[in-house]
């Protein structure tokens, strides 16, 4: 009886997966099909013509009136011209004057002066500074092959586990226990001391 209603459960699962796939692919293709025509003439672009500047009729210069002051009056200016005159400056390159130096002798320059400093730290990190330096023959010290023993207690070190040794555990116990602890607990730490350690 559970195996037919499961066939049954299973197959109204499937058609109603077929029935929803087939749904969204109708809306998408009436989506596909109902967009607007665009217009070829959206993005005409219409130039303006600027219009022709209106200049303002020249006017006379200002006739000289009776000087009736000591001080003498400047001369009137004459009209100026809305259009702009070319000149040419005469100047001396700076490369006529003084030759640059070129991009070696400026690093070689910077480096001088940066030997002249005081010498900047080393935050290099060494992965090799904790071991012997390799004898004069060129022999090292290898090390010992990782074992299974090593990769379990590796992964046990991850999970939260530590060493399967007890030792360790039991003598950092002894010595919080013998600053005034229990005697119960202290006899019972030197009992599993001796049973696993000595």
């Amino acid at each position: 009886m559970a195996q037919g209603m499961r066939n049954g459960t299973v197959s109204i699962a499937l058609a109603a997966t077929v029935v929803m796939h087939v749904g969204i692919a109708w809306w998408l293709l009436t989506l596909r099909q109902t967009s607007p025509d665009r217009e070829t003439d959206a993005l005409t672009v219409a130039w303006i013509e600027r219009p022709e500047p209106v200049l303002p009729p020249p006017t006379p210069p200002p006739s000289p009136g009776p000087a009736t002051s000591d001080t003498a009056t400047p001369p009137p200016r004459a009209p100026r011209s809305s259009a702009l005159q070319a000149v040419e400056v005469a100047t001396s390159s700076i490369d006529e004057q003084v030759p640059l130096p070129t991009a070696s002798a400026l690093l070689e320059q910077a480096g001088d002066w940066a030997r002249q400093q005081a010498p900047a730290a080393d935050f290099s990190h060494d992965p090799l500074q904790h071991r012997a330096p390799p004898a004069v023959d060129g022999r090292f010290a290898m090390r010992d092959p990782v074992s299974v023993e090593d990769v379990v207690i590796a992964v046990g070190k991850l999970f939260g586990g530590g060493p399967s040794d007890p030792c360790p555990r039991i003598r950092r116990n002894i010595a919080n226990l013998g600053t005034g602890g229990d005697a119960e607990l202290t006899r019972e730490e030197i009992r599993r001391l001796q049973q696993y350690c000595l």
